[in-house]
């Protein structure tokens, strides 16, 4: 246990090189602090978020890439530790909106053509609406407004 100690301690003071630092601030990036989800732990400042931090940190210095890194905290605290959803579970939860708005929009289009047929009502592609009989029964309707008005 001590040596461990010691080689954290003897790590941790060892200069990281530029594209370790890069890696470093990309993970820290990428993960949740676990203790109440709601930042990265590269902004969290609890003892949790410090913690990993330095596992991080050292998970770098070793050597492990970041597919492997963020396995590890996936397997460890579930899918939630990722700030941005990986695979299929980010893809879903994308794709479960965009396609309950479709679906909305289609039965709202289906209810609205269906209320106006039976209300007789054919709806034109422009938006407006005509009598189902066609022109000649709305030439029929202007010469009885006409005869009624008294334009004629």
């Amino acid at each position: 246990m001590h040596i461990a100690v010691t080689l954290l301690v003897v790590l941790s003071a060892l200069p990281l090189t530029p594209v370790q630092e890069a890696k470093v601030d990309r993970l820290e990036k990428k993960l949740m602090a676990p203790c109440c989800y709601s930042q990265t732990i590269k902004d969290h400042m609890s003892d949790v978020a410090a913690e990993m931090r330095d596992e991080v940190t050292e998970f770098v210095v070793e050597g492990k890439d970041e597919t492997e890194i963020l396995t590890y905290y996936r397997k460890k605290y579930g899918e939630t530790i990722l700030a941005e959803p990986d695979g299929w579970s980010g893809r879903i939860l994308i794709g479960i909106p965009a396609l309950v708005v479709v679906l909305a929009s289609g039965l709202v289009w289906w209810l609205v053509r269906r209320y106006a047929a039976a209300r007789g009502r054919v709806l034109m592609p422009t938006g407006a609406v005509a009598l189902a009989g066609g022109p000649g029964e709305l030439d029929a309707m202007r010469m009885r407004i006409r005869a009624e008005v008294g334009e004629e």
